[in-house]
């Protein structure tokens, strides 16, 4: 548990962190209750952690990561250890309650079962009506508030294995006798209770701690049986300094009556309050997001567009004729065509009239078409004369190509020629 200080004056305060509240109802609308800062209670300190009022003033008091936890009148909650055979272990939400039929006075149907953690052959109870719970959960929830847990006042109690406790208050005492077993009468029958519990335990107590004021001693010792006087423990302490003390304590042997139908339900709604701001955030960044998205996609589409016009473009500055359907995968087919078969004979034959041309001095080649359905080269060279023409073709002849002058002219004092060469 964390703490703050303040210095005042020099010397440090500490600010405690309240971790836990433990409520009670008080009359109509009306509440106790007691803050735990997490450390130990002092059960003779003071009640600077003590509050009363109604339930808005309650709700005001639960901040953020503070449990609620209520206590239920011992005279309204029933809490005993159950015996169960083995092969009921794993439905004893089922059994349990018409195990115990033929003891309730009241219809097992009206009440509410609350299982604690079976060990060996046994298992706690807490049992409560149900229109009580119903009653307690929804005056709670028209107050706005959603208790963590609830719980009988007596599992609250401090007890030590082998002693017994009583809390004394004006009008009851509480009796806790077990972590278990307990149960809460008037003053007036304490003494017969008390005799009658003895009865029923074969051994007495080791210790009988009893929580109350010294005013209250004298009277409280004339009615305690004098077979227990011997095992009395004194203590000072009011109600809540006991109860923050035993729920601090003994924390583990409580029974939560929010189980089943009245089980707590997520807090959804708490849980909107707390990432509402952050949702909201991260919702309006998935809307920035698909909108670049989109602004990009359109961005996209337009240079699409605007690449296949170009891919057009230059399809048809290759192949100005014909159909254009996917300009792309028709270039592809050609240049495809071209590394087949014609494609080896355009190459061999570059391959022989490049050096004849090279070869011959004055020559200067002016174009170049290759014509793949006749399979031949047609050439423009521009030679000093007339003879060096015949040279180029006579050379070519001599390489087994069939080279045929298709026209010539002069150009100056140089000749123009156009050769049509074939393999």
């Amino acid at each position: 548990m964390s703490h703050y200080y303040r210095v005042i004056s020099g010397k440090s305060e500490r600010i405690n962190v309240v971790s836990t509240i433990l409520a009670r109802q008080c009359g109509n609308g009306n509440f106790e209750w007691y803050e735990i800062d997490g450390s130990q209670p002092d059960p003779t300190g003071d009640d600077a952690s003590f509050f009363t009022g109604d339930g808005e003033y309650l709700r005001e008091k639960i901040a953020d990561g503070v449990r609620l936890v209520m206590l239920l009148a011992a005279e309204d909650v029933v809490v005993k250890t159950v015996v169960f055979d083995n092969h009921e272990r794993k439905l004893l939400h089922q059994t349990i309650p018409y195990s115990l039929e033929d003891d309730s006075v009241d219809d097992v149907d009206g009440l509410h079962f609350s299982l604690g953690s079976a060990e060996a052959n046994t298992v706690p109870l807490a049992i409560v009506s149900k229109k009580i719970l119903e009653r307690i959960i929804f005056e709670l929830k028209s107050d706005g508030i959603e208790a963590d847990q609830l719980e009988s006042e007596l599992h609250a109690i401090p007890i030590d294995s082998g002693s017994w406790s009583i809390v004394v208050e004006d009008r009851r005492w509480l009796v806790r006798s077990g972590n278990h077993e307990g149960f809460s009468l008037q003053p007036t029958i304490a003494g017969q209770a008390l005799e009658i519990l003895l009865e029923s335990n074969d051994e007495l107590p080791q210790h009988l701690t009893i929580y109350c004021q010294p005013e209250q001693q004298s009277e409280v010792l004339s009615i305690i049986p004098e077979r227990l006087q011997s095992a009395i423990d004194w203590k000072i302490a009011n109600y809540w300094q006991v109860m923050s003390k035993g729920h601090t304590n003994h924390q583990k042997n409580a029974i939560n009556l929010l189980q089943g139908q009245f089980a707590a339900r997520l807090p959804w709604k708490k849980w909107w309050q707390s990432w509402r701001t952050i949702a909201v955030l991260l919702i309006a960044v998935v809307i920035i997001q698909m909108g670049v998205r989109y602004t990009q996609l359109v961005v996209l589409d337009d240079r699409n567009i605007a690449l296949r016009a170009a891919i057009e473009k230059q399809y048809r500055q290759a192949v100005p004729k014909g159909a254009l359907m996917d300009p792309e995968r028709q270039l592809r087919r050609k240049v495809n065509a071209l590394k087949g078969s014609a494609s080896s004979n355009l190459m061999s034959m570059l391959v022989q009239i490049g050096p004849v041309l090279k070869a011959t001095d004055g020559i200067s080649l002016q174009s170049l078409n290759y014509n793949e359905k006749q399979s031949e080269f047609r050439i423009t060279i521009l030679a000093s004369g007339f003879d060096d023409v015949e040279t180029v073709r006579a050379n070519l002849e001599n390489l087994g190509l069939t080279a045929e002058l298709t026209g010539s002219n002069a150009d100056g004092n140089s000749t123009r020629a156009r050769l049509r060469i074939r393999g």
